[in-house]
This record gives C-alpha cells, structure tokens and sequence, in this order.
C-alpha cells in the first residue's frame, strides 16, 4: 500500500512538472515585446521565482526592462538577511550586464543603529555603497524612467552626493526622488543638455540655487517640475519656456523664502507653502497661459500672480492673519476672471473684512466654499461674496480635511443666527441661475436655512445634494417639506 502511495506521489510530481514545462512553453513563445509588458507587472521577488522556471525564464528576467526592487526592514529583520538579499541583488544587476532598462523603481527601507549600541553592523556597512551602484548601473542600461524612495543605513556622518550620472544620462526623461535624506544633490555642468521631461524631488538636500539654474538653461525638453520636501536652500528660481506643470510643496515652513516660476508653456501650478512670518517671503508667478491653479497656504505681502488672462479653474485656500486683507485681494484680483473658484473659509473672512470692498467676479459660474462650519461670523463674508457672482450656476459647500486651517477653526463655534427670513432680505441675484448646489451639513440651522432658501427661491435648480450625518435624520423631513420652487432633484447622502 505505501509503495502505490509513493507511485501517485511521483506520478503527480511528475504532471505537475509537465503541467509547468508547458505553461512556461508557452510563455516563452509569446512576442518578446509582449512577455516583458507581462513581467513589468512583477517586482524582483516574483521576478527571480520566475526566472526557475527554464534557461528561457531566466534569460527573459534578465532582460526585462522594468525593475521594481521594493523591501522593507519588515522582509529583512537581521543583518544575515539583508546582506543575503544585497548579495543576490547585486548578482542579478551583474548577470543583466547591458540590457536596457526601461523603468528602475527602488524602494529600500534603511538599515539603523539598535538604541544604545554605538558600533554599526559591519557586515551592513557598504549597504549605502551597494545602493548606490544599483543606481549607476540602471544608468548604464540606459534607464528611461527612474523611481528612487529610499532610507539609506544612518552609518554615515557626512551626507552622501547624489550620483551625478543621472543628470548627465541622455537616455533618462523621468527622475522621481520621493525621499533620499542625507543625500546632497550638485549642480550638474550647465555644458550639459538634458532630456528630462520629468523631474520630481522629495525629501533631499539641495548644495546650492545655481541647480535650478541648471534646470531653467539645460533642460530644454522639462515639461513637469516637483519640488516636495527640498530643503538647504533658499530661494527657487524656474524660468523654463518648454515647462507645462509646476508643483511646489512646503507645508511645514522650511528655509525657503523665495518662489519664483516662470513659463509661456506653463498650464497648471500648485503651491502648498506654509510659514510663520510673511515679511520675509514672497511669491512672483509669470505665466500668461495658465488655466489651473491652486495655492494652499500663508500669504505674503504683495504676492504678483502675474495677468493670468486664460486662468480657467483656481482655488485659493490660505491662512491669512486678521490685517492680511490688502495681501489677500491682491491674490484674488489675478484670477477674478476665472469660471471656476475655489476659496476656504479664512480666505473668505479676510476677503470681506469690515469695511472691506466687495469684489466683483461676473465670470465666475461655479464655486466650492471650503469651510468647516455655516457660522454665524462666516455668513455676512459669504453674502458679500455671492453677491458678487451674479451669474453663479454651480454651489458646493464643504469641508476638505486636507486644506490649510487655523488652529482656531477648531473651536466651537455658533451656527444657528440666521433663518430664512434674513436670507430673503439679501436680494442675492445668482440665485435665479442657480442650477447644482451640494451642502455639507454640520453643526446648527444656518445650514439647513441657507438650503431651504435654495430650494424655495431657484427657479432653475435642477440637482441638490445634502451631505448630513445619520443624526441629522431629521433635516431630511424639514427640507423634503420645503416648497421647492423648481423641479430639481433633492438627494441625501449621510457621511
């Protein structure tokens, strides 16, 4: 009995193994253009179990032109392991030898000194080295598109320099480096003319500004520029005629005073700034046809948007200080021609301070009011505001989490000072273009009042959208027993 056991067993090994040959077969035979996309999809552990599979496996995973080399300090717990997977890491890279590269992207979580124990790891020691080389070899196959999200071992006391070789590469057209701390990135040979059409810095150290001279003069092909996290530097200076996106993100007020972007191409800008002092900063934006922007943050004095005549979608969304009121109508004056706004509850209040004087936007047909609460201190702001858009079809009031917002939003605040009938004093002329509104509501009636003046006075609503609380059961009654005025859909979504 134990014998015809052991014959099954061999008997299923054995199909299985053809079952395997066969599909392996079949892949190999598949176009070479096809088999690579397939493996694109692989990171380099899938990638080695396939390349078992045959010689044919194996010399398809050798030149696949798509690397993802993504570990964390989770996979490799010891020492032992992680000199283990360097070690077969550095075989695979040597056995590719020249075959191009595609797309290299490298996530490495790094290698730290346990608490209280002074001496690294010596067999950990080179790891950063062994990183680094990885990098130098994709950019000797050519590498197209190169993704780096990196924590590199803290052995080091002096911060390491950025491979020069990928700036100076001719094949490379997108860098995206998400984070490599205590890595310092020179200014490469202006001589050079690079191909980059992409390029997206996160956490690193910049030596000096001359860099995005470097950038503005040698990379004639840049279409999208990222600056997320760079820091040792003080002023950004961008003048590109070929750049189309520019992205700009410094929330927690790094040493960076000075921005300043300019581009005839230059379509779409977003700023996410944040500091403590505003005397010291400034923000200076050249880009005739831009027709997205989007400006999250503090304002400085006099910030110069510049005439953005073909401005089509912008949302200012800043955490002006109560006398910032000249600052913030200087911002709002560049984009009063655009059809879409977006605006936060702190830009509002300082927009329309007392005395204030309101601004006219005619060009403006939908707005998102970004704010935590309908508050009795908000309403006379927001009235002053949307009497200026007489031609408004499009109202959303919301609350977005992830916008700039002073720590004093978070106090409690009153909600429930103005009914229906103050709403119908107002004489508001957008309201008989009205079409779409979606209302988020919170705390108090002046919510629900604002959307009962709705309903009962747009006679051209067609769609209104009430995001309420399961508490809130029963703003439903109230507003389904308003007189709606038009034939519009009232919808009720509880979050």
């Amino acid at each position: 009995m134990e014998h015809k056991n052991k014959l099954r067993a061999t008997a299923s090994c054995e199909g299985g193994r053809v079952h395997t040959e066969s599909l392996v077969n079949r892949f190999s035979n598949l176009p070479l253009e096809v088999a690579h996309h397939i493996l694109s999809f692989l990171d380099i552990e899938e990638l080695t179990r396939f390349s078992c599979g045959s010689k044919g496996c194996r010399e398809l995973s050798l030149s696949s032109p798509s690397l993802n080399f993504c570990f964390s300090s989770v996979d490799t717990s010891t020492c032992e392991l992680r000199v283990k997977l360097l070690n077969s890491l550095d075989r695979f890279m040597f056995h590719r030898r020249d075959n191009k590269i595609q797309s290299f992207y490298l996530f490495w979580d790094g290698h730290y000194i346990e608490e209280g124990n002074d001496e690294p790891c010596y067999l950990c020691s080179n790891e950063n080295f062994r990183i680094i080389t990885w990098i130098h070899n994709a950019v000797r196959c050519n590498v197209e598109v190169l993704c780096l999200d990196i924590l590199l071992c803290d052995f080091e006391e002096e911060g390491l320099a950025f491979p020069s070789c990928v700036f100076l590469s001719t094949s490379l057209r997108s860098l995206n480096v998400v984070q490599m701390k205590g890595i310092i990135i020179k200014t490469p040979p202006f001589a050079f003319s690079s191909n980059l059409s992409c390029l997206e810095l996160g956490e690193l150290d910049i030596e000096d500004e001359a860099f995005f001279k470097w950038i503005s003069c040698s990379c004639k092909c840049i279409k999208q520029l990222t600056f997320a996290g760079v820091r040792n530097i003080k002023s950004i200076t961008i003048e590109s005629p070929s750049l189309e996106i520019f992205n700009f993100c410094d929330p927690y007020g790094s040493q960076i005073c000075h921005l300043k972007i300019s581009g005839e191409k230059l379509e779409s800008i977003r700023i996410d700034w944040g500091f403590f002092l505003s005397g010291d900063h400034s923000l200076n934006i050249f880009a005739p046809n831009l027709n997205f922007l989007r400006w999250v943050g503090n304002v400085m004095n006099h910030p110069n948007l510049g005439e953005l005549e073909c401005l089509e979608e912008a949302y200012i969304l800043l955490d002006p200080k109560v006398d910032e009121f000249e600052n913030v109508f200087e911002a709002l004056c560049s984009v009063r021609r655009v059809g879409v706004l977006g605006l936060n509850e702190a830009t509002v209040k300082a927009l329309y301070g007392e005395g204030s004087i309101p601004a006219q936007f005619n060009d403006i047909w939908c707005l998102t009011l970004n704010t935590r609460s309908i508050s009795d201190d908000l309403i006379p702001s927001m009235v002053s505001l949307l009497r200026g858009m007489p031609n408004l079809c499009t109202l959303h009031i919301k609350n977005d989490s992830l916008i700039y917002t002073r720590k004093s939003d978070d106090v409690q605040v009153q909600a429930s000072g103005f009914d229906m009938e103050y709403w119908k004093l107002q004489n508001l002329n957008f309201i008989y273009q009205l079409e779409e509104v979606t209302i988020k509501l919170t705390k108090g009636s002046n919510g629900i009042e604002f959307a009962r003046y709705i309903l009962e006075h747009a006679e051209a609503l067609e769609k209104m959208n009430i995001i309420c609380s399961p508490k809130q059961s029963d703003v439903i009654k109230k507003l389904n027993e308003s007189k709606i005025i038009s034939d519009a859909t009232l919808t009720f979504q509880e979050k």
